[in-house]
């Protein structure tokens, strides 16, 4: 296994720097393990790490598609294990479920133990590991104390606490945090050629996350979704039960898919976190400063500890529809939960 020429770019993405260096160092003395576990907050990179070192892994000089086939999502020996994929039953549907099932590790262990079709090593990307079943754990478990030499497994997970001890001690884990305010900045700028002052506000938002990033800069207005989204709980604060469970059912969709829902309350959460630090006199600490005199005002209209109570709901409701809960049930529970604002104090009568 030789490093990706110049040509292939190699290892390109950005942060992941500690993690990146260790892992150039783990090749370089030939002591990468079986195993490795990518730890972080959702949308920091490790996904893409992960495919990076598996082009590492299957590099050929004489070929630099594999990298490109790799990067695509379409080379034969770099699996991506996630919910609803496919299993070893062709008759079984799958494609809806919300964990990963034992049927799909079933089918990595059988893949596993093949040699390598077009590359040079096989690479399982599991993620979110988290997302394993109690039995499907139980099975990968086995898969990683005997593996074969050309396999590699890298899981991926946003919560590595939720995985068994076991399987955490069978690999070597690499924390990829979040990256600097200044250095997203910076990029941000070179990269994608943003203003200084739309920099600096995407990055404040993104908390770091170069993914978080990319996916608001595909919307055709950076912030425009998550205004909306921002100014329709607000406006729930003063609707009735009725008028809550209506939005609920819209936001919830059909299928018993997350992802909507839990962008919404990654929104909603950073701003009602940003009403209790102004609540509470910590303004240099917000997120949203492009709407300082807006978090004001609307600070004014809830006590504080209304604010923690609702922050503390939206987290309880994120981890159980990560735990897959019913997005519509959630949502109804948690629109019981929104505070209600305090009437502003009415003007004394002049004399």
């Amino acid at each position: 296994m030789t490093a990706p020429s110049d040509g292939c770019a190699p290892w390109d993405l950005v942060g992941a720097d500690t993690a990146l260096a260790t892992l150039k160092s783990m090749l370089a003395e030939g002591r990468l393990p079986h195993a490795l576990l990518l730890s972080g907050p959702r949308s920091v990179g490790k996904a893409r790490l992960a495919r990076e070192l598996a082009c590492v892994l299957n590099h050929q000089e004489s070929d630099c598609s594999q990298c490109r086939r790799i990067r695509a999502a379409n080379h034969a020996d770099v699996e991506v294990v996630a919910p609803g994929g496919l299993t070893l039953d062709a008759s079984s549907e799958n494609s809806r479920s919300v964990v990963i099932t034992i049927g799909q590790i079933r089918r990595l262990e059988m893949l596993a133990a093949i040699h390598p079709y077009e590359g040079t090593h096989r690479v399982f990307i599991v993620d979110p590991a988290d997302k394993m079943t109690h039995d499907a754990a139980d099975a990968f478990l086995k898969t990683l104390e005997e593996p074969a030499p050309f396999v590699t497994f890298v899981l991926v997970s946003a919560r590595p606490a939720l995985l068994s001890d076991t399987i955490r001690s069978r690999c070597s884990e690499l924390s990829v945090p979040p990256l600097s305010l200044e250095s997203l900045t910076r990029w941000l700028v070179e990269d994608r050629e943003l203003e200084a002052e739309q920099a600096l506000a995407l990055a404040r938002l993104s908390r770091g996350r170069v993914g978080a990033a990319v996916e608001a800069l595909a919307e055709d207005d950076v912030f425009a979704l998550r205004r909306g989204q921002i100014e329709e709980i607000r406006r729930l604060s003063e609707q009735g039960r009725s008028e809550r469970f209506k939005f609920a059912e819209g936001l919830a969709g059909r299928g018993g898919d997350s992802a909507n829902a839990l962008i919404a309350l990654e929104h909603w959460s950073a701003w009602w976190r940003d009403l209790l630090l102004i609540a509470l006199g910590s303004e240099a600490a917000i997120t949203h400063r492009q709407q300082i005199d807006e978090l004001r005002e609307s600070a004014r209209e809830y006590r504080p500890a209304d604010l923690v109570r609702f922050l503390l709901a939206l987290q309880s409701t994120a981890q159980t529809l990560r735990h897959g809960a019913s997005p519509r049930l959630a949502l109804d529970v948690l629109f019981t939960q929104i505070p209600t604002r305090r009437a502003k104090p009415r003007a004394e009568a002049r004399p």
